[in-house]
Order: structure tokens, then sequence, then C-alpha cells
């Protein structure tokens, strides 16, 4: 395979002009496209990612030779996944205590040093408005930056994911001098929006989801003032929650910077500060010497949403992935305009950090994370729903076009590592990212009241890679490494019993040579309770994003479901043998009597009652390479193990099972060259193909905002 070659000053298809235009192109959409506001300075966003030398820093530069520096950097590495633990073990809020959040430590001016295992997101959005307190408070009288001062915000438009992520940081002194800072965040989830829990699917603007602090400092002498933590636990419907967490956050914050302060204590200010400089250079060089082995081009994909939040529609999201010397430049021009509405858009900031999902583990394999990373990488993206220069637009699930972003990418990304053999152990099929969240609001089964839902999104299936299978239920989309709680545990959380849970679905994965892991799968009454209320919101519904990789098929669609009016109570009292045990079997023995929906992934604040069934399904990763190279023996295995059908093994793997359950490898090799040979028949040329395909079409209606088709064109604004 080869690269596409870039052609000066011609489109290609679904990007912008390639060539000598592009960094033209940078200079006018690499960079947010929204006007500075109080809190907000979108230069604080877009700073190098090395800041010039402090003095402390030069005066402890030669300090390390490289076996210090590697023993610096396990330290510092120790200390984040130390504080990430802390805020775990801290924390109430559902997703916090599954680990959806990031721990860092952070240079004198703001540059990430090291960052934790969880989600790289949280870790990364840090220094924006670490830069932003050090530029716009330090010298303010009024402000000012003092040992023991502690700093919140929440706001997307500081830096910030969306206003349900709430980040607490503090800097930290030696000597009366500024050495470094620490943070700590995590998605917090109800924030005072109109939709409990947050993600306000019908959001039309930011004033719809809840509070939306900027850098803002809530303490000082290491502790929290109370009147400003009255004032963000009175801004939601879980005060107790919020108190508790954001004093957890604090915990975390002293944790790191007694560790620091360990180290300051043993080898110096200077040999601390110099040394944390000294990773981000090496991560730079790292960054820059990985991008140089692999092959120039330009490598593409594109990716497609199937909601704007409030309605669906289709969106077009592309990536044109530009490898050139030892950098790489990331462009989704060509994406669908700003909708206007719903809080589907992505700010450039998350854009790019966003971009880290897809390219540390893959092109940065086995390399040690940190800010360098990002030096070689740039975002160009020109005003779309992906750079949206609306400031009053509802930002809520911009994360979620930050996953579309990263799907395409990936795609991309694979396909750069593929054109070099020598990284291609590196290529996996994405994550899937089909998830639908629900946020229950109203009173929990003890009277208290309910703001959040559970964290079983963080279950999703693993992509198929290079040289096997993925893994089951292995993670979530943003995140390494993060957990999902047991069934008893969220029982007691949650007004709710498990009907199932845990249970692998048949016919869900991505086939290929190697299949794609299995997604979790859930179903649950509302117990305890009359009825609560709940919003949706998430992707995935219509038509998957759970891409396989070179003939991989992809996981399935994941359409909300509920079945209402149901027999489940009779059914539970009774013990019956009738209650399904998975979706499969809910939706095909129909064993429970009630209406069953088939729902797009929104709604707002519809009310379940103890008759209604919920099911909630999360993505299964897509596959890896043609569906006939895969091991017969490892197809039989999947029927064995009820993750396919014998249908499936023989249709579409070709693989003819025995009486013994083992392949008869006369018959499946006869069938395999039928399936070959029906395939030849079945192609035609490419000119043919797509003299047909370009008279093709989407029904209007899936249109409205989508921009000009095949390939909207973006706004020229500068």
């Amino acid at each position: 395979m080869t690269a596409q070659q870039p052609t000066p000053g011609v489109p290609a298809p679904g990007g912008t002009p390639t060539g000598p235009d592009i960094d033209e192109l940078l200079r006018r959409y690499g960079r947010p496209l929204v006007a500075p506001a109080p809190g907000f300075d979108p230069e604080t966003l877009t700073r190098p990612v090395l800041e010039d030398a402090t003095p402390l820093e030069l005066a402890g530069a030669g300090m390390l030779d490289d076996t210090d520096l590697l023993i610096f950097e396990y330290k510092l590495d120790a200390i984040v996944d130390e504080g990430r633990q802390v805020f775990i073990q801290m924390s109430l809020a559902e997703l916090l205590q599954a680990g959806d959040l990031g721990v860092g430590l952070f240079t004198a001016k703001g540059d990430n040093a090291a960052m934790s295992a969880g989600v790289l997101l949280h870790n990364l959005l840090h220094s924006g408005p670490i830069k932003y307190v050090l530029k716009h408070y330090a010298d303010d009288p009024t402000v000012g930056i003092h040992d023991g001062d502690v700093f919140f915000f929440n706001d997307s438009e500081a830096g910030g994911v969306h206003t349900y992520d709430h980040f607490l940081m503090m800097p930290i002194f030696a000597a009366g001098e500024l050495v470094a800072w620490v943070g700590c965040g995590g998605h917090q989830g109800e924030s005072g929006s109109t939709t409990a829990g947050g993600f306000t699917s019908d959001a039309r603007s930011r004033y719809e989801e809840g509070i939306h602090v900027p850098p803002m400092r809530v303490g000082s002498n290491f502790k929290l003032w109370q009147d400003h933590l009255d004032w963000l636990t009175g801004s939601v419907r879980t005060p107790r929650v919020m108190g508790h967490d954001t004093r957890a956050r604090l915990a975390v914050c002293l944790r790191l910077r007694e560790r620091i302060l360990r180290e300051v204590e043993k080898r110096g200010a200077a040999y601390v500060a110099a040394g944390m400089r000294a990773t981000i250079e090496r991560g730079i060089q790292l960054a820059r010497g990985r991008i140089r082995s692999l092959n120039d081009g330009v490598y593409r994909s594109v990716a497609f949403l199937d909601t704007i939040g409030p309605a669906e529609g289709l969106i077009r999201i592309p990536v044109a992935l530009h490898k050139r010397g030892d950098e790489l430049i990331i462009d989704v021009s060509g994406a669908s305009p700003e909708p206007d509405t719903g809080p589907f858009h992505l700010r450039w900031h998350l854009l790019r950090a966003a971009a880290s999902a897809a390219i540390f583990p893959t092109v940065f394999r086995g390399l040690r994370w940190s800010a360098g990373m990002f030096d070689p990488i740039k975002v160009l993206a020109p005003p779309s729903i992906v750079n949206s220069p609306t400031r009053d637009a509802a930002t809520g699930s911009g994360s979620h076009v930050g996953r579309v972003v990263v799907q395409a990418l990936s795609l991309a990304a694979a396909r750069m590592i593929f054109s070099s053999e020598e990284h291609r152990e590196g290529v996996a099929a994405p994550f899937a990212e089909n998830l639908l969240l629900l946020q229950f609001g109203g009173k929990d089964q003890r009277g208290g009241p309910l703001a959040g839902g559970p964290a079983n999104g963080n279950a999703t299936g693993q992509g198929a890679r290079y040289d096997m299978d993925g893994e089951h239920s292995a993670g979530f989309f943003w995140a390494m490494v993060i957990d999902c709680p047991g069934p008893e545990e969220q029982e007691s959380k949650f007004p709710w019993l498990y009907l199932f849970r845990n249970r692998l679905d048949r016919n869900v994965h991505g086939l290929g040579r190697y299949r794609g892991g299995v997604g979790l799968a859930d179903c649950f009454v509302p117990h305890g309770v009359e009825s609560v209320t709940a919003g949706a919101v998430g992707t995935g519904g219509r038509f998957t994003k759970n891409f396989g990789v070179f003939g991989g098929y992809a996981g399935a669609a994941n359409p909300r479901i509920v079945v209402r009016g149901s027999n489940v109570q009779h059914l539970l009292a009774t013990a019956s043998p009738l209650l399904p045990l998975s979706v499969r079997d809910l939706l095909e023995k129909r064993t429970l009597e009630g209406t069953y929906e088939f729902l797009p992934p929104q709604a707002v604040r519809e009310t379940y009652g103890t008759s209604d069934v919920i099911v909630l399904s999360r993505g299964s990763g897509g596959g890896y390479g043609d569906v006939l190279e895969r091991d017969p023996e490892a197809v039989a295995t999947d029927v064995r193990e009820d993750l396919i059908d014998v249908p499936v093994a023989r249709d579409i793997y070709g693989v003819i099972l025995g009486e013994d359950g083992h392949p008869d490898e006369t018959a499946s090799a006869e069938r395999r060259a039928g399936i070959r040979a029906t395939r030849l028949a079945q192609g035609r040329p490419y000119g043919e193909f797509m003299a047909a395909w370009e008279t093709r079409r989407p029904p209007e209606p899936a249109l409205k905002y989508y921009g000009r088709y095949p390939i909207p064109e973006s706004a020229d604004h500068v």
C-alpha cells in the first residue's frame, strides 16, 4: 500500500486543496475562531507546546543525565497515578469513582509534564486555563498567584470539555518561587443544566447547560472558601455530591503538592523544574522521531454523525492526515456547517486534545506521553460544526463530535501506520464509539436527589488489532484505564434493578480476520420509586461508527430500546424463566409483554415507571481484515461462545461446522472458494462503480444540517 501523495492546488476528496496552500490555511484556521471574552482568551489555548524556560529551569539545566531523567519520569508518573487513586477513592460521583478523570503535573508556565492513566482530555486541557491565570491574574492586584491558592474551572470556552467536567488546579511554590502546577479534573455530571445530570440533548445555547466557570480562584491557604463552595453547591441539584467531590479534588492537589515538594527537598527546586521541562523536551524528540519514521503522504477518511442532539440529521466529518517530515497536520476541512442548534458543537482546543485518543496509542505507541507529543501536531479547522465560531452555541455534546473526529482520524492513522511496515503491529480498528448516555433525574430510592446515570459506557468493545481479536467490554473511548462498577453497586446507588448485565450479545461485533470485542449490554427497570425522568443523548442509533479496518466489518448500530407497560414486575415476583437474559433474547423471543420501542439516541426528559424496561447496549468494536482469512477454528470458538450464530459462520465466514462443532475443512474450503467467486462476479471497474455511485443522494430531510452536498463548503472567516 502506498500513501496518496498531495497534488498542489487540487481539491482532494473530502478535504481542502493540498500542497503549498496548506500552510496558508493553517495560518487562517489553525486556531480557535472565537473572540476573547471574560474568562476566555484563545491565545492561551494556542501557545507553543513548550514555553520559554524560566530562570529556575535554566539554573537546573544539565543537572540530569539520561539515567536521572528516566528515573525522574518514573517518579512523576508514580505521583500522578497515586493522585488518580486518591481521586477515585475519595469521590462520590459515579463516573469519578469509575475513573473518568485525569491528574497532571505541569511546569511553572503550564506545560504538561506528566499525565495519569485515565481520560487523556482531562490531562491535556489544564494547560490553557493555567496559562490564562498566569497571563491575566498573576499581576492583577485583586487576584494574583500565591502559595496555597486554589483555582476551579469547567467552562468549555475557557479550555474545558463541557460544563459537566470540573477541574481544580493550584500552584506549587518552593522558597517563594513558583516551581510547578498540579491539577485534576473529571466528569462530575450534574452542573445545573436543564437536564438532571447534564447532557441536555435539546440545548440550543450554552445558557441551558448549567454553570460556566472560567478559571476562578475558589480558595487560599490550601483551603476552599466557604462562600464560593456554597455558590457552587447551590447551583446544582446534588449539593452534597458537588461539595464532597470538590473537596476530593483539593485533596488530590494537596497530595500531588506534597509529593513534588518532597522531590524538591531531596534534589532541589532547580533539579525538579529542569527535570519537568526535560521530560517534555524528550517527548518532543521522541514524537518527531516516530513521525519521521513514517511514510510521507496524505491519509484520508470520512465519518458521519446521525444527530445534532434535538433532531436526527446527517453530519459529515472528514479527516485528511498530512504527514510531512516530522510533523502531522490534522485537516478537518469539508465538515458540515455549524447547525446553530443542539449541543453538538466542537471547539478547536477540544478537537486538538481529542486527537490524542487516536494518535497517542497508535502513532506514539510505546512512548511516554506528555504535552511534548503535541509539538509536531497541527490542527486545521475552518468554521464548521468542528470549529464553531459562535460563542453562545451549546457545546455539551461537543465531545461526541470529537469522538467522531477520532474515529475518522483513527482510520487515517491506521492507513499511515500500515504503509510503514516496521510499525504495522500498532494498527487497530478504533474503540467502539456508539455511546448512548441516559441521565436520570427525580428522587432515588432513599428519597434523595437523583441526577446522573451509570458508568456502563466505560465497557465498550475494543477494535480488532493487527494480530489479534479485540477485548470484550474493555474500556471507555477516551480512556486507557477506566472501570465499570458492578451491578450490585449500581443497584445500591440508583433506583433500579437489573434484569441482565454483563452478557455478551450475539452478532453485534465487527467480523474479520480478527474480530472486534463485544460491548456491555444491560437492561433494567425502575425500582424503589414510582418513576424517574431521563434525558438521553448519543450517536450511532441510525448507523454505526464502530468501523473496521482493511476489510473488517463494523460493529452494530445501537438504537435506544424501551419496552413500555410490560409485565416485568409479575415475572420478577414469580422468578419466571421467561425473564430475558440478553438483548437478543429480549427482542427475538418477546417474552415480556408490552410495547417495544426502537428510538433514536436523543430524548428530552421522558418518564419511566416500574413497568417500563430500559435497554442500554454499548458499542462493539470493528473487525480487522477479510472475514475469509479468519482461522476456521476461531470461527467455531465464536459459535461455541455464542458470539455469532451458525448462519454467520456459514454465510459470512464461509465456515461449515460438523456435528462435533468443529470446522469441516473440505466443506469450508469449498464454501470460501464459492464466496470469493461470487465477489469477483459482482465486482465492477472503478469508473463504472463511481458513475453509478455519484448519482445517489441521501433523502432531502437527512441533509437539513449537512451543508452543500456532497462536500460542504467551509465559510471563509479569518
